[in-house]
């Protein structure tokens, strides 16, 4: 009989520790913290922008702790209430499940966590990131400084290895993700292996079970799916639109509402432009004066057709007339059954894709680059 008790309070021991753990969602002990309050702020985990409540909490001593009645998963920000996001003395972000709970220590700026096995996990996978990123850290000082000092050569030098650094980390992620493909932490960190096809995300996403691609964090899952097959599919259609190859040919209407051909153009002794652009992207608009400059210098030598895509209809034609644009238009509806966008593998606007007169491709140049200009004057040139 006192065997069987004794086994009754060992098994019920651990149990009654957890409860302890999981009287709070959040417990926390922050270091040398200005103030006795901290701002908790949930927020979308796909906008963190705009947070959907906010609470300020005790922290005397350093020491808090909250509740989250949350039935889906959220980011978490907390900082001082007065220092606008963190800007000063740094802020704690993170992605809170449903379900578990954490503790924090560390600083506001540099937290520790623990708590529920998805925390530990987090723990885990910082503490392989870490030399990496106070390499970033440094990075940032010293980048910023070269900015300040208009050393322009430096500050490139140092983004290259920015990215060097950042594909490292990314490379953790994946050795963590295969090492661990049951761990709800994995689904979090997930999205940073998309990379530019999507194929490792792709691969990884098969390791991960069904009750975890189902669960609390499938919302995250999903994304990712959703962002890697995209990249897929525009890394085999930029496989189609290289130098020297023939442009896809495609059927969109123009602001009249009438059917215009890609093709039509081919063949009559000018360079086309594809413009990629759209009345709400920035750069775009920034160079319509030069555009209007190029077309009016090269008349008769080249022909322009803007492709507006994510704009409404009303937007895209009221945009022709405000800005008083003189050349070809049509409108890419961007939906599942056209979206010429994809077929072209535009990443970023402008994209601005120069095509011989016979519908060949001769060269892509992706956002608003002076390079656009000065390589097509030398086209005509010739």
């Amino acid at each position: 009989m006192k065997k069987n008790i004794i086994y009754l309070v060992a098994a019920i021991l651990p149990l009654l520790f957890a409860s302890c753990d999981q009287k709070h969602t959040v417990t926390g002990h922050f270091k040398d913290l200005p103030g006795d309050s901290l701002l908790v702020e949930v927020l979308d985990v796909f906008n963190m922008r705009k947070p959907l409540s906010s609470m300020t909490i005790p922290a005397k001593d350093g020491k808090f702790s909250f509740d989250l009645d949350e039935p889906e998963v959220r980011g978490i920000l907390i900082y001082l209430p007065d220092d606008e996001r963190g800007q000063q003395y740094g802020t704690t972000s993170f992605i809170h499940a449903p379900g578990e709970y954490a503790k924090i220590s560390g600083t506001l700026d540099k937290p520790v966590f623990t708590g529920s096995k998805f925390y530990k996990d987090r723990h885990r996978y910082d503490a392989m990131c870490a030399e990496d990123l106070a390499k970033l850290d440094a990075l940032g000082e010293e980048y910023r400084a070269a900015v300040g000092d208009s050393n322009q050569e430096k500050a490139d030098s140092l983004a290259e290895v920015f990215n060097d650094i950042n594909e490292h980390i990314n490379d953790i992620a994946k050795d963590f993700i295969k090492a661990n493909p049951s761990s709800l932490y994995s689904a979090v960190i997930i999205n940073k292996t998309v990379g530019e096809d999507g194929k490792d995300a792709l691969e990884l996403l098969k390791l991960i079970p069904d009750e975890i691609k189902n669960g609390p964090l499938k919302p995250i899952i999903d994304q990712t799916e959703q962002r890697a097959t995209q990249a897929f599919q525009r890394a085999e259609a930029a496989e189609k639109v290289k130098d020297n190859m023939a442009a896809p040919d495609f059927t969109l209407k123009n602001e009249k509402g009438e059917d215009f051909t890609l093709s039509s153009l081919y063949n009559q002794g000018k360079y086309i432009v594809l413009d990629f652009w759209g009345e709400w992207c920035y750069w775009c608009k920034k160079g319509i004066p030069d555009m209007k400059q190029l077309y009016k210098d090269a008349k008769g030598k080249i022909e322009i057709l803007s492709i507006d895509c994510r704009d409404t209809e009303e937007v895209w034609k009221k945009a022709i007339k405000e800005h008083e644009l003189p050349w070809l238009h049509v409108y890419n509806p961007g939906d599942e059954k056209v979206d010429v966008s994809k077929t072209y593998a535009i990443q970023g606007y402008p994209t601005k894709i120069i095509l011989n007169p016979d519908g060949t491709i001769n060269k892509t140049v992706v956002g608003e680059d002076p390079e656009f200009y000065d390589y097509v004057k030398s086209l005509i040139e010739k």
